[in-house]
């Protein structure tokens, strides 16, 4: 250990009473008594010139890298095994881990409430309440488990130097982290020192830093993401830049304001007040600005932009500080407006270089700051304008999506006139179709039904006078009677052509008609119940004849075998579907002997499959017949009512 005092040095070793010339912590109490910690011989207290094991701690050689004075008497002594209290005669053990859990204190603090702080090279930061620990890790926010110092401020708060992790803060249970993103030149922070006129001063592995609380503050609430730092190193006279880390105390400050750090290359003294701050800021140069590797201009000039020709895209401008102070601590900051908005902090590097930059106009800024963190805002700029091919050009660039356009227009304009060719076409092959139809069915009508009305004219008066006797009026009769079914025959066939019947409201009117007059012959009284207003939708000419029918088997089945008095038939559309129902009130049958007696139900099922429709049939003996015919509608015009009922 060594004493410095009116510019002499004192050295006390072996001969002073030290076993361990190793002293890693040196604390003063209240008393004025002298304390070495050393590695691996136990604590020492000072007493007149000679040093000697302190009572009852002679079996505690542990090494001792933190040691702490407390009012009321006692030491706070950070081990590599744990923390350890003092107080005189024994010590007591806190925050003792297992082997697996680093517990290596290298700083200890105690705060207004008596609570005790320490941190550990690799476990983090814990404190001591109430005899019980709790810790604190990167799990909780901090940077870095490696904990190397600790400072208490005004206000409470703690401010925690790490190992790797820059400088963290704790107040009011939140931790916040100010490292080299924000403007810290190390995140290796080994002493925080107060100098008593708003600034810390830190030693750190890149020399001494000095910085305005306020600007800590402020970062760590969030407030801006820059602190500004005034760094001192081998031209401001230090030998080496790696300030010593890892115990406590790591600097101090002695009653004529000078603040001590040690160094791997000795002692370091700094008088805050002997310093002289440089408040100029730095005038900044742009010196040269190259594309693709060659100098396009030697200090531009900042009012006239440079124009650089199209297919260059790699830019690398040189810029710097005039500050002879101390040049290597001049900061930079640029941007380049039109591709990056962000300030870039490049440190002290001079030159920035983008691999690609599009064609358009383009700013570069950048500003400096000296040596004690004084910015020149202003900076300087430069302004260049990076010119496009024909084809990269807003003109070319909308003439082609016109272009596009144009020729998807055409497409479509192409395309629909392709499709109204079709349907034209397929409107105009429908148009004469019907045509032929109704040509063939006024040829039908006019040419067979003539003849065959004239035949039966000419075979009734016949018919009535012919003897019963005689043998010629059997053919009589079969030839009047053959007539009359051709004539109906040939009116079906007739109504099944013609095209404008093509609409429920035709198959309506037809059903209607043959059901009066095919029951009323046979006796049998018929209800219908038919819609009062039917829509016009398109129905096919083979819909029409396969569910006439499909009503006619059926009409015939009642009368040849229901023995019923009384036929209703439904007609009804809902929109999805036409639906046809007949309902007897006669004997009935059973389902299963009907499949296999006859045809006519399948005949009517078969022809209602050839057109998409289904057929139900329900009966039981002496419960009547009812047969429903459903047939789905592929497309009901907009606009139509989806419900057409009878009312």
């Amino acid at each position: 250990m060594y004493h410095f005092k009116d510019g002499q040095w004192s050295q006390y070793g072996t001969n002073a009473g030290l076993k361990n010339l190793f002293v890693w912590s040196v604390a003063e109490d209240a008393n004025g008594r002298l304390w070495a910690g050393t590695w691996g011989a136990g604590l020492f207290g000072k007493k007149d010139e000679l040093f000697a094991l302190a009572p009852g701690m002679e079996q505690i050689t542990v090494p001792m890298t933190a040691l702490l004075s407390v009012l009321g008497g006692g030491l706070w002594i950070g081990t590599e095994n744990g923390l350890l209290r003092y107080d005189g005669t024994n010590g007591a053990w806190f925050g003792r881990k297992p082997d697996s859990v680093r517990t290596d204190v290298r700083a200890i603090v105690k705060d207004s409430r008596g609570v005790v702080w320490f941190g550990m090279l690799g476990g983090g930061l814990a404190c001591l309440s109430n005899d019980t620990v709790r810790c604190l890790g990167k799990a909780e926010g901090l940077s870095s488990d490696f904990v190397q110092c600790l400072h208490l401020d005004t206000e409470g708060a703690l401010w925690i130097g790490t190992f790797g992790g820059g400088l963290d803060r704790l107040k009011n249970g939140a931790i916040s982290a100010i490292t080299m993103r924000h403007g810290l030149p190390n995140n290796i922070i080994g002493c925080i020192v107060d100098d008593g006129n708003g600034s810390y001063w830190m030693s750190s592995h890149a020399g001494i830093i000095c910085v305005r609380k306020q600007d800590l503050d402020l970062c760590a609430d969030g407030k801006t993401n820059q602190v500004h730092c005034a760094c001192y190193g081998k031209s401001d006279g230090l030998t080496t830049l790696e300030c010593s880390t890892g115990f406590q105390p790591a600097g101090c400050t002695t009653p004529d304001g000078r603040l001590w750090f040690p160094t791997g290359k000795g002692l370091v003294a700094v008088n805050p007040k002997d310093l002289q701050i440089n408040r100029r800021p730095p005038p900044v140069v742009i010196e040269e600005v190259r594309v693709d590797g060659h100098a396009v201009a030697d200090r531009p000039a900042a009012e006239e932009p440079l124009r650089i020709g199209p297919g260059q895209h790699r830019i690398e401008i040189d810029y710097t500080a005039l500050s002879f102070v101390a040049p290597e601590k001049v900061r930079f900051r640029y941007r380049l407006e039109g591709l990056v908005g962000e300030w870039t902090d490049a440190g002290a590097k001079r030159s920035a270089s983008f691999d690609y930059v599009p064609p358009g106009q383009y700013e570069f800024h950048v500003v400096a700051c000296n040596d004690v963190g004084v910015w020149n805002e202003e900076g300087a700029s430069v302004a260049f304008v990076l010119l496009p091919y024909f084809w990269q050009t807003l003109w070319f660039a909308t003439s082609l999506s016109a272009l596009a356009l144009g020729l998807v227009g055409a497409g479509v304009w192409l395309g629909t006139r392709r499709r109204m060719r079709r349907k034209m076409e397929a409107l105009e092959r429908q148009k004469a179709v019907e045509h032929e139809r109704s040509r063939i069915a006024r040829d039908i009508h006019d040419e067979l039904g003539s003849h065959l009305t004239r035949i039966t004219m000419l075979s009734e008066p016949a018919r009535h006078e012919a003897d019963t006797s005689n043998s010629g009026s059997n053919d009589v009769r079969q030839i009047y009677d053959i007539a009359r079914g051709l004539t109906r025959t040939m009116d079906e066939i007739v109504w099944a052509v013609t095209p404008h019947h093509d609409t429920p409201e035709g198959l309506a009117n037809y059903l209607e008609q043959f059901a009066l007059e095919f029951l009323g012959a046979a006796g049998v009284r018929c209800r219908l119940d038919l819609p009062m207003q039917l829509p016009t939708w398109p129905l096919t000419a083979e819909t029409r004849h396969n569910l006439f029918l499909a009503l006619k088997e059926a009409l015939h089945n009642v009368v040849k075998h229901a023995g019923a008095t009384e036929v209703r038939i439904v007609l009804t559309l809902d929109g999805r579907a036409l639906t046809l129902s007949v309902e007897d009130n006669g004997r009935g049958f059973d389902p299963a002997s009907a499949r296999a007696a006859g045809d006519g139900l399948d005949n009517m099922r078969r022809r209602l499959e050839q057109i998409g429709g289904d057929c139900e049939i329900g009966s039981a003996t002496g419960q009547g017949v009812k047969i429903i015919f459903v047939v789905p509608m592929r497309e009901a015009p907009k606009g139509a009512p989806l419900d057409y009922r009878a009312n």
